[in-house]
This record gives C-alpha cells, structure tokens and sequence, in this order.
C-alpha cells in the first residue's frame, strides 16, 4: 500500500473515543469488515498508520471527525500506549527525582510523571509513580497534596499486595508528619519500617528512612542515637555512590554534633556535606553548607569570623523557594552572638513568618528569640517567646524539649544568656 493511500494514526484520541462508547474490539472489527488483531494493533498503537478507507469507516463508526482519529505526517510521533508504560517504567527505574534532585526542578518532575500517569498502566507502576509523586509534592512544600498521592500509593499497595509500594508510601507519610507537627507519629513509622529492612525496594530509600530517623531522634534529644542512625543512612550511601544523599545526612549529622557541643565534629560532617555536594552538583547543598558551618564556628567563640561567612553566604538562600528553615535560626543565632542585633532580628522575623505552619520549626526560632531577647535585657518579653516556643514544642509532640526553667544558650546546659549591656561593659 502507497503512505500516500494511508493516514497517521492518533492512538490517544482512538481510545478515548472508544472507551466512551464503551466498544468492544471484536465488535469494531466486524463493524470495518477487518481481523480483530488489526483492531488490536490500532488500539495499542503497534501499528503507527492505516489505510484511508479503514479510517474513514471507523471514524463514521464513532460518530466524530476523521481528524479526531488521524494525524499529520508532521505530527505522527506520539507515543503508542507500550511506550508509554516504558516511560513510565524507566522514570522508576532509572530514579528521575535523583537525577533531578541536584537541580531542585521538583516541577519538572512533577510534570513529567504526571505525563506518564494514564489509565491503562498497572496498578504496581502507577502505585511507584504516586510515591514519586508524593515526593515531588512535599519537596515543594505542598504537604496536603503530597500526603493524598502517597495515601493512593498506600492504597494500590494493598490491592495488588505490594510491600515495597506500601513501605516507601508509609515513609513519605511518616515525612510529612514530621514536617507539619506529628514527630511522635512519625517516628512510630520510621521504627517501625526500619525493623523491616527487606521491605525497602532500594539501599538508597533504606538509607534515607534511616537519616530521616537520626533527624527524629536529634528532635527528641536522643542524640547517640541520631549519630549512629546518620553514620549507618551514610555508610550505605556511600556504598551505593549516592552522593546527593550523603550531602544531605552529612548536614543533618553536624547539626547533632552542633548541639551535641562536638564543634569539631560538626565542621567536619558540613565540610564532608560540601565535598559530596560538589560531587553531586547539588547546588543548594554546596550553597548552603557554609552557613550550617557558621553555627558551630560561632560557639567554638569565632563570632566574627562566623559573621562574616554568614553575610557572604546568606543572599544565596534567596535563589531556593523551599529550604531547611532551621537555617533562619542558625543565621538569628549567629548574627546574635556577634553582637549584630539588628540582623539578627531581621532573621527572626523571617525565620517566624515561615515556620508558621511548622510547630518544631517554629518552636527552635522561639527559644533563639527568647535568647536574643535577653541579650537585650528584655526579660519579660524573652519569658512570652519561650512560652510561645513551649506551646510550639508541646503542639508538635516534643515534650522534652519543652523547657520550664530559665532558658539557657543553643546546645550548652546551664549557660545563661548574658545581657548585651553587660557584655558590653565586660
């Protein structure tokens, strides 16, 4: 047959049409006068064109125009229904969000599963592609939504009994749990999960349930605890080369040791956060990497120091709409012990206007302000703000960070805040 007595086939709108009319395929078939395999491969899209006459008797046989159901030549690359259970498959496979994790294009991701999501994929693909989805959705800060696709992935696991899809749901669940104020549930899951390593689809998710959980145990002042968790979720990325990760756990170990008062041990964890982030091209991690360090170099008494590293880093926060918030209060912290009154002031309030719909969060930026309050001499209002903080931390589960008793320096038991007057003068 000539191309010139064929058309382009438009598989998409084909099965639109006739799964509207709820057709069967045998039925076509007789209707056309053809096999009912060729009908087969219409559907499918294993055949890419047809002849002129089978098209003109079928789109008279659906009741819509012959162009509803054909294609130009220009326009004949559109995916057959098989191509795009592969794309679906590979985006998988092939970690999309890792690859495009280093560049924070969660959109991108986002557009490009949905793309791949259509009706007649398998219940396990599409349960793989809502968890994804899901990641995509809370990276963005979009919680809500992030926490409905992981419950449909939750959902499809147990229809077709698939424990990776249910695990990997539960754990983007137990994530957005910590994120917005349930850290007790939270960590109920992570424990839980752990305990059923095997359940894991990849190393890779194994190791981010467990930095995950060292982030929980650091919320409830288990910090031996956190460490141990952070250096295992390390060790098993670094087996696997997954660089972006490791950056990630290694920012979330200094920030222990940071409170842990392990100075050193916290310049280093952000120094090796940098290097991996370099090799990754993670670029918010090598951004923000000097001002996690700037904590740490503070409390070792390089306040100046700190300072100005802060300062020249700081401006970069501003090219990443979502970013770790505690960064605020590292900043607050910094700017204080400085002496910088003013800027640290600056980065309360920033730091209080976003955390706003996150109790932990908001909680912390409460103590640093309570603290820069009575740097200030301003012991009454520094009382309210710890108790702001106190409610915070009780609203999020974390009754042991809910401190009664005169609140002391970030990370040091028993040193008071002394009076920037009287500091002055010393």
């Amino acid at each position: 047959m000539k191309k010139e007595d064929t058309v382009g086939l438009n598989t998409h709108s084909l099965n639109k049409h006739i799964q509207e009319l709820a057709l069967k395929q045998w039925w076509i078939a007789r209707q056309i006068g053809v096999d009912r395999k060729t009908v087969s491969r219409w559907v499918t899209g294993r055949v890419k064109r047809m002849s002129r006459a089978n098209a003109v008797a079928l789109s008279e046989l659906l009741s819509c125009p012959l162009s509803d159901i054909t294609v130009s030549d220009e326009c004949d690359v559109l995916a057959t229904q098989e191509e795009q259970r592969i794309a679906a498959e590979l985006i998988e496979k092939e970690d999309l969000l890792q690859i495009l994790s280093a560049t924070d294009h969660w959109p991108l991701a986002e557009s490009l599963i949905k793309a791949s999501m259509l009706a007649h994929l398998p219940k396990r693909q599409m349960g793989q592609l809502y968890n994804l989805l899901s990641i995509a959705a809370w990276r963005q800060g979009h919680y809500d939504e992030g926490r409905q696709r992981a419950e449909r992935a939750l959902d499809l696991s147990q229809q077709i009994g698939d424990p990776f899809i249910a695990h990997k749901a539960q754990v983007n669940i137990a994530t957005i749990e910590s994120l917005t104020g349930r850290v007790d549930k939270a960590l109920e899951v992570y424990e839980s999960c752990i305990k059923d390593p095997q359940s894991f689809a990849k190393q890779r998710d194994l190791g981010s349930a467990y930095s995950n959980l060292g982030c929980l145990y650091r919320s409830f002042k288990r910090f031996d605890e956190s460490v141990v968790a952070q250096e295992t979720a390390l060790e098993l990325f670094n087996q696997q080369g997954i660089d972006l990760n490791a950056a990630i756990s290694c920012f979330s170990l200094g920030v222990v040791f940071t409170e842990m008062n392990r100075y050193d041990a916290a310049l280093s964890a952000f120094k090796n956060g940098e290097i991996a982030s370099l090799k990754a091209r993670y670029e918010r991690g090598k951004d923000c990497a000097a001002l996690y360090s700037c904590d740490p170099l503070s409390m070792k008494g390089e306040t100046d120091a700190a300072r100005d590293i802060l300062i020249d880093a700081l401006p970069k926060l501003d090219n990443y709409p979502v970013y770790d918030l505690g960064l605020r209060e590292i900043a607050a912290r910094v700017f204080r012990r400085a002496g910088d009154m003013a800027k640290a002031r600056e980065q309360l309030n920033i730091g209080l206007e976003r955390s706003k719909d996150f109790p932990e969060i908001e909680a912390f930026m409460r103590f640093e302000e309570a603290r820069y309050l009575l740097t200030m001499g301003k012991n009454k209002l520094a009382r309210a703000a710890q108790e702001s903080g106190t409610g915070a931390f009780l609203k999020a589960t974390l009754n042991c960070r809910a401190e009664q008793k005169s609140i002391t320096e970030y990370g040091l038991e028993n040193v008071a805040i002394v009076a920037l007057s009287k500091r002055k003068s010393s």
